[in-house]
């Protein structure tokens, strides 16, 4: 009896953490993909790189569509695009004319 109490805890708690990793992961890479866009938008990435800032805007806004309806796998794709994009377009912006 006390070996089937410990091997459903332990399933459970396994269950539980693995659960939890979705939202938690998807959501800490929208947050580094809005401050990612945020800080194109201050390096001028928006006139310099207009591609990649309105791909990582458009990205980032499907990212918080998937969050929203708990799609989390999904949810991690497109803001690691839209970060990723957002870093390009910093890069970009601050790159010094010629």
């Amino acid at each position: 009896m006390k070996k089937a109490f410990c091997a459903a805890f332990w399933t459970l708690l396994v269950v539980a953490v693995w659960s939890a990793c979705g939202p938690v992961e998807s959501t800490a890479i929208i947050i580094e993909a809005d401050t990612a866009l945020h800080n194109a938008k201050t390096a001028g990435g928006q006139q310099k790189a207009p591609y990649e800032y309105t791909a990582a805007e458009q990205y980032l806004h499907k990212a918080r569509e998937k969050w929203g309806k708990s799609d989390f796998e999904y949810a991690i794709d497109y803001a690691t695009l839209a970060r990723d994009l957002a870093k390009t377009a910093r890069d970009k912006g601050m790159q010094q004319e010629e």
